[in-house]
């Protein structure tokens, strides 16, 4: 038997290799497949029971409110892709994948899985964007919108695992010192500069939906007096100031180039004398086009905002014309593709 499957094997390699197989096909069913089967157990809470220990396909139907037999297909699913293992009938979460998704490891990316299912819809949709040219716009939604919820606590989750490390990197000023942190969501790269700098306090400016699930995971943290939300557009809002440093998070692939140069102009004017300004996004490589995560990752930013993946050139140029000298790129162990770019107003 083994035998036939190794022969098997090769000749299923040599005709995909001959060009006999439909990849084309395969490859748009089993995208999305292997998407809805994820992020359905993590909606029904099927990861999480199983996290708490093994059980029996009808124990776990009887226990979620689950159809029988869908529920053992999910989990057949998720064993064909080792997340789940099986002894006797029971179904555990494999060792590899509890670090991601048992919702008690600090490593969880369980509801930002989960918190994915809000794109099936954008990508549907990518034909008329495509036409129109509008994006889906996914920062429009209204402040009591569920979305938030799930957005956030997944941004978060994410956030959790590089957080320390970039707080690390960045070094603020010694003694008492201000961060404005805009569109910092969840406030957690605050959170961890508070906690490695004990007289900097922060404010977090963000939309109201997402202010408002940030406020309830910054005060989990018991670090509401140092870590404060503020609702507001960071396109429209007064900044403020004088801040000692400023950080500008995963927000610039949001924004068209007019957009980013007015933010980065008032940036400037809200920092403190000797202030520094903190960039970190992920930032595209012209030269590699066929990179498939960084191809992907553009279309995602251009269907969701309308913006787009740019470039290192692009972010010195912005901070060229608004005042900045050139910024010093720190790479992020806990975030491939993505670095810290840290710069002072020139001539400071």
């Amino acid at each position: 038997m083994r035998l036939a499957l190794r022969g098997n094997g090769i000749v299923e390699w040599l005709a995909l290799r001959v060009g006999l197989v439909p990849t084309p096909a395969g490859e748009a069913w089993g995208g999305l497949a292997l998407a809805g089967v994820l992020i359905a157990a993590a909606r029904l809470g099927l990861t999480d029971r199983l996290a708490a220990g093994p059980a029996t396909a009808e124990e776990l139907a009887a226990e979620l409110g689950l159809e029988p037999e869908a529920t053992r297909l999910l989990l057949d699913c998720l064993r064909s892709i080792g997340h789940v293992t099986s002894r006797s009938g029971r179904y555990g979460l494999s060792r590899r994948s509890r670090r991601w998704l048992d919702p008690a490891s600090r490593l969880s990316v369980a509801r930002f899985v989960e918190s994915n299912g809000d794109y099936w819809d954008w990508w549907a949709r990518l034909p008329e964007v495509a036409r129109s040219g509008e994006a889906v716009g996914h920062h429009q939604a209204p402040p009591d919108d569920p979305y938030w919820r799930r957005y956030i606590t997944g941004q978060f989750e994410l956030a959790r695992l590089s957080a320390a490390e970039v707080a690390s990197k960045l070094r603020p000023p010694a003694g008492p010192g201000q961060v404005l942190d805009i569109g910092g969501g969840h406030g957690w790269y605050s959170a961890q500069l508070c906690l490695r700098n004990p007289e900097l306090t922060a404010t977090v400016l963000d939309l109201p939906g997402s202010a408002r699930v940030g406020r309830e995971i910054i005060a989990a943290a018991g670090l509401s007096e140092r870590v404060r939300h503020r609702e507001g557009d960071a396109l429209t809002a007064d900044l403020g100031g004088h801040y000692d440093l400023v950080l500008c998070f995963n927000l610039v692939h949001h924004l068209t180039p007019e957009a980013i140069l007015a933010l980065f102009a008032k940036v400037r004017r809200s920092l403190a004398a000797g202030g520094r300004f903190a960039v970190l996004d992920a930032f595209g490589d012209p030269a590699h086009r066929r990179v498939a995560a960084g191809n992907f990752l553009g279309m995602f930013l251009y269907l969701s905002s309308g913006a787009r993946l740019y470039t290192p050139d692009d972010l010195h140029g912005w901070l060229d014309a608004t005042g900045f000298g050139p910024p010093r790129r720190v790479p992020i162990r806990r975030i491939p593709g993505a670095a810290l770019y840290i710069t002072r107003p020139s001539g400071a």
